[in-house]
């Protein structure tokens, strides 16, 4: 401290007497403002205190408490710094904490009645003035008829809407409050977002096909988002290379829907037509992915799906790529099927695209072996000299060209590889010992890979 004082002496020796005045006033304009904020401050703490002495009353305990007193001067020392000394700080509280409970004790003697507790509970109403305690109790009731209004009131909504709404994966709140409004179900977004907060449903509402009743309330209707009866969504795998009736299958055992009805509207001209198909079959128009699909949906629904999901894929500069090569698209598919049933390696897809190319633009026959799999009934299995003599357009050992129409539904790789073939001039290909293919452009340098692979199959059956 001496220091402190020191230091201010030094620096007031070397100004004028006019300094030292004009300094003055500014330092009594700092310690009025100061006074004000410790009146403010002195203020806000009295408010606290008579509170907590009607707290203590209606809990039964005494006014005065040594213990805390003691408390506070501890804690208070910590915050002192030079000039005040820590016997002029505590001096100061003590005539605070003095008036603190003066005040206390005063408010409390202003209470008519003291019976805070009854049956050992405490009577909240004392603890605040008649007048404060009726405006409060007012804003709770008219707060809590809100609430109820709000959230627990019947929504009814028109004939317009059919009750059945979906909800996607991953859809937010936001979204499907918008959805909800727009199909006359709730007459407010906002209220339902709150309803939403306040039950705790932001991120767990269930993605599935629900049937609204109708006069539910915004509460009724997160319950049954989040517990009702619904047709949820289910995650549903189509693979690369798989045909129509695979597909009805993977359907049936995962979302329940009728495989036999599914395959005969994937060859109904008549509904083909009228999604944009313009074929016999939706082979090869059923692009493979991950789809997610709601449990029981028709297959006028999924066939929908999956054909948008193509459509978004074959984009217009695949289509303009399409008509720069001289192909339609249903060519391109049927193309890409061969090339999807020959290799799921991505690799060498686009070297077998360029054999089949290749072959097409020489007239050669395709001779591709996937599209006799394709003809031959039953299983899939090895196939016999007596397989290529089959007489079906799909035998492309049999008939020139591409086959009418494509044999599986092809991955989107297989689809790229038919529209940008590797500029090579292969055209015969044989599987190798190591799973994958050997190209070549000669016949004979084709002979010579295909008697290796049977020197390495006979070597393997030795052994």
């Amino acid at each position: 401290m001496e220091n402190i004082i020191q230091k201010i002496q030094n620096e007031l020796d070397s100004m004028s007497n006019e300094q030292r005045e004009e300094l003055m006033k500014k330092l009594r304009v700092e310690i009025d403002d100061i006074d004000r904020k410790l009146v403010e401050l002195l203020n806000e703490r009295t408010k606290r205190a008579v509170l907590i002495g009607r707290i203590k009353k209606a809990i039964g305990l005494p006014t005065y408490n040594p213990e805390r007193e003691k408390a506070i001067a501890a804690k208070i020392k910590q915050y002192r710094t030079d000039p005040l000394t820590s016997e002029s700080l505590i001096r100061i509280y003590e005539r605070i904490i003095d008036e603190s409970r003066s005040i206390q004790k005063e408010d409390i003697a202003k209470v008519k009645e003291f019976s805070f507790k009854i049956g050992g509970k405490v009577k909240f109403k004392y603890l605040l003035p008649k007048r404060d305690f009726i405006i409060v109790g007012s804003v709770f009731i008219i707060i809590l008829s809100i609430l109820y209004f709000t959230f627990f009131t019947a929504n009814h909504y028109g004939k317009s809407f059919s009750g059945q709404f979906d909800i996607k994966m991953g859809e937010t709140v936001s979204n499907i409050a918008e959805r909800l409004y727009e199909f006359g179900v709730i007459p407010s977004k906002t209220n339902f977002k709150m309803a939403s907060f306040i039950y705790g449903a932001e991120k767990n509402i269930r993605a599935a096909r629900y049937r609204i009743p109708n006069n539910l309330s915004y509460l009724d209707l997160l319950d049954l988002f989040l517990h009702g009866k619904g047709d949820f969504v289910k995650e549903v795998k189509i693979f690369n290379g798989v045909t129509t009736d695979w597909i009805a299958q993977t359907l049936y055992y995962s979302v329940s829907i009728d495989s036999s009805e599914f395959v005969n509207l994937a060859n109904n001209r008549e509904f083909l037509d009228s999604i944009g198909i313009d074929q016999q079959s939706a082979e090869g128009y059923l692009l493979p992915k991950k789809y997610y699909i709601y449990d029981k949906s028709t297959p006028r629904e999924v066939i929908g799906i999956f054909y948008d999901n193509f459509q978004t894929f074959f984009d217009d500069n695949l289509k303009k790529r399409t008509d720069s090569l001289g192909l339609t698209v249903h060519q391109v598919l049927t193309l890409a099927s061969i090339i999807q049933g020959e290799s799921n390696n991505k690799d060498e897809m686009k070297l077998i695209a360029a054999v089949y190319s290749n072959r097409m633009r020489l007239g050669m026959m395709l001779q591709a072996d996937p599209t006799v799999q394709f003809i031959v009934p039953g299983k899939w299995r090895r196939l016999l000299r007596r397989d290529l003599r089959i007489d079906s357009p799909y035998n492309t050992y049999k008939y020139s060209g591409l086959p009418p129409g494509p044999i599986n539904n092809p991955g989107k790789d297989a689809i790229l590889a038919a529209l940008y073939p590797a500029e090579k001039d292969y055209l015969y290909f044989v599987v190798d010992k190591n799973g994958g293919h050997k190209f070549s452009s000669s016949y004979n340098e084709h002979l010579k890979n295909v008697n290796e692979y049977r020197k390495w199959i006979n070597t393997q059956r030795k052994n």
